[in-house]
C-alpha cells in the first residue's frame, strides 16, 4: 500500500459528513496496512491532509495511537499536550488547535483512522463523540474498499485456482449467515480481518470454512 504523498485524493467526499455534523474544521480518512503504512482515502482540506502526512512521515501522532488502541484519541488543546514531540513541532505552523482521531472499525478489525481537527482549541462532548463513532461505522466499508483499489496489488479472483475461489465464496456465504449482512459486506469483513491480522484472504476463508473462525464470535 502506498504511503501518503502529493495531492489529497478524493473518494466521494467520505470525510465531508464529519465536518458537516461535528464541531470541527476539517477531517481526513486513512486506511492502514499490516506494516502500519497508510493510504489517504479522503481529506476535506489541505490542513487535514498535511496532518496525516506529517504523522506518517514521522511515525508518531494520534492516528497511530487510535489505530493501536482502537479507541478515540482526543486532544482538546494541542499545545497543552506533551505527547508526540516531533509531531507537535511539525504542526506548530498549522492553524490547528485541537485534534480528535477516531478508529475506523470494520467489524472487530481496526483498519484505519479518521483524524478531525479544529482551528481553535475545544473538546467534543459525548454526543459529538457518538456521532463521530457512528459516522466511522458508516464509512469503514467504503474506505476499506477504496484502499484495496488504491493498493493495486491484489490478485483478481479469476486468476486464483478454482478451488480457492470456491472456498472464498463458501466462506463469504457463511459469514453472511453468521452476521446477517449482505454478501458484499461479508466479503469486506473477511478481507478486513485478513488485512489487519496479516493473513491472506484465502487463509481466512479456509479458517471460516473449516469452522476454526466464526465472525459472530469475534469481539465488537
Amino acid at each position: 500500500m502506498s504511503d501518503i504523498s502529493g495531492t489529497p485524493p478524493t473518494s466521494g467526499g467520505l470525510a465531508s459528513p464529519f465536518v458537516a455534523l461535528l464541531p470541527i474544521t476539517g477531517a481526513a480518512i486513512s486506511v492502514f496496512d499490516q506494516g502500519r503504512r497508510a493510504s489517504l482515502i479522503h481529506a476535506t482540506d489541505a490542513t487535514a491532509a498535511r496532518l496525516e502526512e506529517m504523522q506518517f512521515d514521522l511515525g508518531e501522532g494520534p492516528s497511530f495511537d487510535a489505530f493501536t488502541t482502537a479507541s478515540l484519541v482526543s486532544v482538546p488543546e494541542l499545545t497543552a499536550t506533551e505527547q508526540w514531540p516531533a509531531f507537535l513541532r511539525s504542526t506548530a505552523d498549522l492553524a490547528v488547535g485541537a485534534v480528535f482521531t477516531f478508529p475506523l472499525m470494520l467489524g472487530a478489525a481496526c483498519t484505519g483512522t479518521v483524524t478531525c481537527y479544529r482551528s481553535t482549541p475545544g473538546g467534543l462532548d459525548e454526543q459529538a463523540a457518538e456521532i463521530g463513532a457512528s459516522l466511522c461505522r458508516a464509512v469503514a466499508g467504503p474506505a476499506f474498499r477504496r484502499a484495496i483499489l488504491l493498493a493495486e496489488n491484489e490478485s483478481a479472483d479469476d486468476e486464483a485456482p478454482i478451488e480457492s475461489r470456491r472456498e472464498i465464496h463458501q466462506a463469504t456465504g457463511m459469514v453472511l449467515g453468521q452476521l446477517d449482512i449482505s454478501a458484499t459486506d461479508a466479503f469486506s469483513r473477511i478481507r478486513a480481518y485478513a488485512f489487519s491480522s496479516g493473513y491472506t484472504v484465502q487463509e481466512i476463508a479456509h479458517a471460516v470454512v473449516s469452522r476454526r473462525l466464526n465472525f459472530a464470535e469475534l469481539p465488537e
